[in-house]
């Protein structure tokens, strides 16, 4: 008997169990993918914005269902009945589903209180990291304000890795163009990268002022627009890198929810319903609240596979158990930041094993 298997979104779990579609599909599973035609790799999202060609950081995802005969459906992910068992679409269809496995990724943390997706800070345009492709065109503003002899006054906000990449990167793109674009940092925190060695929270300030940003921290963005009075200039644009939380499509699903996404179990299956899955950024492990980054969803995967092949033959499923600490790779334009725990390394050498590690990941699914 055929088992239909849901998987919506394609993140790094679900790259996984498509690369393993035989094995499912022998297993008696039949696979439907509801997904956009490219994913965007998040490791390379700083070297999209300063440059780097759009294929270089994604990966397509349409000729990789082809290739291992998933049905792939394109239209967005807009709501969920636990109850028929369907998915609904966008453009009207609803797919049902035996198994569904949701993998759907994150958006931007407000910055502010009152947790408005865009703050109304301003006249300034605004720019999320959040998807990834949106750096694409973010990094198409910059060229074509270059190419019209424009300076750019650009404010990035948060001082989390996501942030320190997206200043340093705007820097290097800027000085590969011969532009002055006045590009600044501005933290929340008194120090950059708190989850980092202080020792590495300063290397890393170093290399912004080496690249020409200027970093403002200890700013206050919960009384409105008054923190654009502590700069001496009216920003062009505002980057936000504020933080991951859920997808905002989580919000409104009838699953059990916490702040931090689907509320799973070790096995990676959503709290109230055997036969749904979450994993990546859109997952909240009950037991062991995870940070919102790759890692997870390239380790969760192989623990997924092997349980929707334990929920076909009706054996005991795995835990999943995450890592203590994981490897994390800053990416300041021309130098690179890797940090594990309380190590830290700083320079190409870094960068170098990140630009290795991003190229060996992408080639698994080319």
């Amino acid at each position: 008997m055929t088992t239909h298997l849901v998987l919506v979104g394609a993140g790094h779990a679900h790259l996984h169990l498509l690369t393993h579609a035989d094995t499912l599909q022998r297993a008696g599973y039949r696979i439907t993918l509801v997904a956009p035609t490219r994913f965007w790799y998040s490791g390379r999202a700083a070297r999209l914005l300063s440059g780097a060609p759009r294929d270089t950081c994604s990966l397509d995802i349409a000729a990789l269902a082809t290739r291992h005969g998933i049905e792939h459906v394109t239209a967005p992910f807009v709501a969920l009945d636990v109850h028929t068992k369907h998915v609904f679409l966008a453009d009207g269809q609803h797919i049902a589903f035996d198994v569904l496995s949701l993998n759907v990724g994150s958006d931007i943390v407000p910055p502010t209180a009152s947790g408005s997706t865009v703050p109304t800070w301003g006249d300034a345009r605004y720019w999320h990291v959040k998807p990834i492709e949106r750096l694409d065109a973010l990094r198409q503003h910059v060229l074509d304000a270059a190419q019209r002899h424009r300076v750019l006054r650009m404010v990035v906000v948060g001082g989390g890795p996501s942030g320190v990449e997206m200043a340093a990167n705007l820097a290097g793109l800027s000085q590969q163009l011969g532009v002055a674009n006045d590009i600044r940092l501005v933290t929340r925190h008194s120090r950059l990268l708190p989850a980092a060695p202080d020792a590495a929270a300063r290397w890393a300030s170093r290399q912004l002022t080496r690249l020409g940003v200027e970093w403002q921290p200890d700013i206050a963005f919960d009384d409105g627009a008054e923190w654009l009075d502590t700069l001496d200039f009216s920003p062009d644009d505002i980057v936000l890198a504020t933080g991951l939380r859920p997808a905002y499509c989580v919000a409104d699903l009838p699953l059990a929810l916490d702040d931090n996404g689907i509320r799973i179990k070790s096995t990676l299956q959503s709290e109230a319903h055997a036969t749904i899955f979450a994993v990546g950024d859109c997952a909240s492990l009950t037991d062991s609240p995870l940070p919102k980054r790759g890692v997870e969803g390239v380790r969760q995967g192989p623990v997924l596979l092997k349980n929707l092949m334990a929920l076909q033959n009706g054996t005991p499923l795995d835990a999943y158990h995450p890592p203590a600490t994981a490897l994390a790779i800053v990416d300041m334009h021309d130098r690179g930041l890797a940090l594990y725990g309380k190590h830290w390394l700083g320079g190409r050498l870094a960068l170098r094993l990140k630009r290795y590690i991003d190229r060996r990941f992408l080639r698994l699914y080319r």
